[in-house]
């Protein structure tokens, strides 16, 4: 066997990755590239689990073209990923190609799954393979729970000080006072799940006589997030300060976040302008929750139409729709921190939860009212922190 590549090998070089404080992208591309070596297998694809949700996302690849990410996508719902919560150990799939999954650990805790495809014909699990498997399940799996968890420093080399502070700057974007209207009120709550998060929203008057707010998600939490929030912030205003038409903004806005490179970055997000003239709302959807519009009677429209989200495919073309809204209507956006509230029962708090919600309270002040609700899905949880971000945004037409 080539000692360059034995499981002791393997753990000396991973320590010294793990010790070295670099930047997730370098990181990772490092980190896979020693597991790669070791295990034969030049294409490596890794899989973030959401414990909250029980969903598996895509978040790096190695050894494939950009161009293949779409195809990645896809081939992740044929994967057999579910297995991987119930069996700590590495197995073979067959479908749709041979390659072998990693289930990545830290403690009792699925962090994500690593895909190796090693070259030639499929292979029995023998000890050093397994001897392998555990080591790369141990570091890597440290390593994504070290990256949810801003407390825990090792890898970011950032105290926890400087992520305070992180904090406080990422807080001084969110609007401190909304646009003054004759037309509407505007509210807006947002919490973040760990010291840094990745929700936001903003509200503010960058056109004659309309108002225009914009609510995201950005993919993960802690740091990460935060720094894709905050790329798309500046992007944001740069491009809604841009004379002309607003039809391309996200189409514009996509193709400026799109990396090309093999982290996966991507954020889900709602941009309105208001119309205060004519009330029309106008509105782009990327990938996010549809936005909610109440009546004065307490019925509710959701609002239809969207792309997939931003940054994710280079090519993607996202519409802007309209919809009239009228005196005692009221806006609800939001994120999923708020709709997937789990209650003691393993219940999603959902969509039905915040109409119900908002519909119960819906001629309270907006400050009142959005306290009212994110006390009734507290309560619904059973828990007074959550285990996302979370955002509220609220408008209502006068």
């Amino acid at each position: 066997m080539d000692q360059r590549h034995s499981p002791e090998a393997l753990a000396s070089r991973l320590v010294g990755e793990l010790v070295q404080g670099q930047g997730m992208n370098d990181f990772l591309h490092r980190f896979l590239t020693a597991i790669g070596n070791a295990f034969a297998a030049p294409r490596q694809t890794l899989y973030d689990y959401d414990e909250n949700t029980g969903r598996f996302e895509l978040l790096y690849f190695s050894g494939y073209p950009a161009s293949h990410r779409s195809e990645l996508h896809r081939r992740m719902l044929k994967l057999d990923l579910q297995r991987a919560i119930s069996d700590r150990g590495p197995y073979w799939s067959g479908i749709p190609d041979a390659c072998m999954l990693i289930p990545l650990y830290f403690q009792d805790t699925l962090e994500a799954v690593l895909l190796l495809e090693p070259r030639g014909a499929v292979r029995e699990l023998d000890e050093r393979t397994i001897s392998l498997s555990r080591i790369v399940s141990r570091f890597l799996g440290l390593f994504m729970s070290s990256s949810r968890l801003p407390v825990n420093q090792q890898w970011t080399g950032l105290s926890r000080t400087d992520l305070e502070r992180a904090r406080e700057v990422q807080r001084s974007y969110l609007p401190a006072v909304y646009p003054e209207s004759r037309r509407c009120e505007i509210y807006g709550h947002n919490q973040s799940s760990a010291i840094v998060g990745g929700d936001y929203f903003d509200v503010f008057r960058e056109r004659e006589s309309s108002i225009q707010g914009v609510v995201a998600d950005a993919c993960g939490h802690g740091m990460a997030a935060a720094l894709i929030m905050s790329t798309f912030r500046g992007l944001l205003q740069s491009e809604v300060r841009q004379p002309g038409d607003i039809r391309s903004l996200f189409t514009r806005l996509n193709r400026r976040l799109y990396s090309g490179g093999d982290l996966i970055q991507y954020l889900t997000g709602i941009f309105f302008e208001f119309r205060e003239e004519t009330g029309e709302l106008r509105y782009f959807n990327a990938g996010h929750f549809e936005p909610l519009l109440m009546h004065a009677d307490g019925s509710f429209s959701q609002l239809p139409g969207g792309g997939p989200p931003l940054g994710m495919f280079r090519d993607s073309e996202y519409a802007m729709h309209a919809r009239a809204a009228g005196p005692g209507d009221l806006l609800v956006l939001f994120t999923d921190g708020l709709a997937e509230l789990r209650s003691p029962r393993d219940e999603f708090f959902g969509v039905g939860g915040i109409m119900t919600a908002v519909s119960r309270r819906r001629t309270l002040p907006l400050r009142e009212l959005a306290a009212q609700v994110l006390a009734e899905a507290a309560a619904f949880s059973g828990r007074p922190d959550t285990d996302d971000d979370l955002t509220l945004f609220l408008m209502r037409v006068r």
